[in-house]
């Protein structure tokens, strides 16, 4: 226990307009739906690109198996990646710039919008208008 714990006995305290963070964790039910998308984008002709220490899963009946890609991309058909929250924005906005006529955009922008609000805890944009790192 820390001293700031202790003196205040567990309750909440002065700062309690403060933003909480914390890491983001991929737990079942975001897999299930971020599967489902990888195969929406793939189908949008979009591909994953991988690097050494790319984290992926492959599932295996009711459950993903985690793995790290380490000089093995030619083996990884059929491998979902993760990526992390910052690429998952930049994914949004790729298909919202893309400029095909393909009704599936608008279902996998809307997809993508479901999944961080489900499973992302910060709900505000990571990114605002005048931050894009996608903008040219």
């Amino acid at each position: 226990m820390t001293k700031l714990y202790e003196d205040l006995d567990g309750h909440d305290n002065e700062y309690s307009d403060r933003k909480g963070l914390r890491n983001f964790a991929w737990t079942f039910e975001a897999l299930n739906d971020w599967e489902e998308i990888w195969h929406n984008l793939w189908a949008l002709n979009y591909k994953w690109e991988w690097q050494n220490s790319d984290r992926y899963v492959r599932r295996y009946g009711d459950k993903y198996n985690f793995f790290s890609c380490h000089n093995d991309a030619v083996r990884l058909d059929m491998a979902i990646p993760l990526p992390g929250i910052v690429v998952l924005y930049e994914i949004r906005e790729s298909l919202l710039v893309n400029p095909g006529d393909d009704q599936r955009l608008d279902h996998a922008v809307g997809a993508v919008d479901s999944w961080l609000k489900k499973h992302y805890t910060q709900r505000e944009p990571l990114f605002t208008e005048d931050k894009l790192c996608m903008k040219e």
